[in-house]
């Protein structure tokens, strides 16, 4: 595995003009990046999940047997690429998010992300997203573990989606996409919050149904504010499906997402009303 990282990450700085400029970009030490490079040394978690941000990799993905990597790096479009397709209204887009990239710094951290299950809707779904910034965008990965705590073994389903927050309209727009499968996208538009302190965001959140249908689906949501640090492995521990009374579920939390939502009666609503609007839609 350890050959496999460093015949990787020789694939993804080929892509760069120098090591050098990979290092300072990276803000990492030259001399020890290089022993990542000659197999002297391997990153820390910290050090990996920040090498693997900087190239948009997984962790899993840059462990990957080196022929399968190489084609799936292969296959994605290089950042010059895509700025190159993208069109001017997109770009006005991400230039807009450029533009604010200081003032949403203050996002940086840990949430936990809250609202009723798409595939399970009488139950409340709690991820855990982390907030952070690269160069010029603010960035997020969420983590979702589709189990109930007391039901939760090797088998049980995760799924990682990787996002841009775009400042638009006096609101936050969080767009991502699955990051494994690859076949998954959603929404989030959240309200930001008008005092100095971030403690959570509110907001709604569009996306569709796993059945066959894939229908679309909106449910409140709240991002809980953990903190700049947690401890990972306890946070992702205590994500996954909860019943509405369950006590990892505030009050305030369950009576925001228990809300009416402006969307009945046009899209299906994830939560207790789900069957009900489901049958008049």
């Amino acid at each position: 595995m350890e050959q496999d990282f460093i015949q990787n990450l020789r694939l993804l700085c080929s892509y760069h003009r120098s090591i050098t400029e990979v290092t300072r970009k990276l803000g990492m030490n030259r001399q020890q990046f290089m022993k990542y490079l000659g197999g002297g040394s391997f990153p820390s978690n910290s050090n990996l999940r920040r090498i693997c941000d900087f190239f948009g990799v997984d962790e899993y993905e840059i462990l990957m047997p080196h022929e399968r990597f190489r084609e799936i790096v292969r296959l994605r479009p290089t950042t010059r690429e895509m700025a190159t397709d993208l069109p001017a209204a997109a770009h006005q887009v991400m230039r807009q998010a450029m533009a604010q990239h200081t003032q949403l710094a203050r996002y940086c951290g840990y949430y936990y992300k809250y609202f009723y299950s798409f595939s399970t809707p009488s139950f409340i779904l709690r991820s855990l997203v982390c907030v952070y910034q690269d160069e010029k965008l603010t960035l997020y990965k969420t983590i979702e573990l589709l189990s109930r705590p007391e039901q939760r073994d090797a088998n049980s389903d995760l799924f990682k989606y990787r996002g841009v927050i775009l400042p638009i309209g006096d609101r936050l727009h969080m767009i991502d996409h699955e990051s494994v499968l690859g076949n998954e996208m959603s929404q989030t538009i959240l309200y930001p919050p008008y005092r100095n302190r971030v403690s959570a965001l509110i907001g709604l959140m569009m996306g569709i149904t796993a059945t066959e249908a894939h229908q679309p689906v909106a449910a409140r949501v709240v991002l809980d504010y953990l903190g700049r640090r947690v401890d990972r492995r306890k946070a992702i521990a205590g994500c996954g499906l909860f019943e509405q009374d369950a006590p990892e579920i505030s009050r305030s939390v369950l009576s925001y997402l228990r809300e009416a939502s402006p969307t009945d009666g046009f899209l299906i609503r994830a939560g207790p009303n789900y069957d009900k609007v489901r049958k008049t839609t």
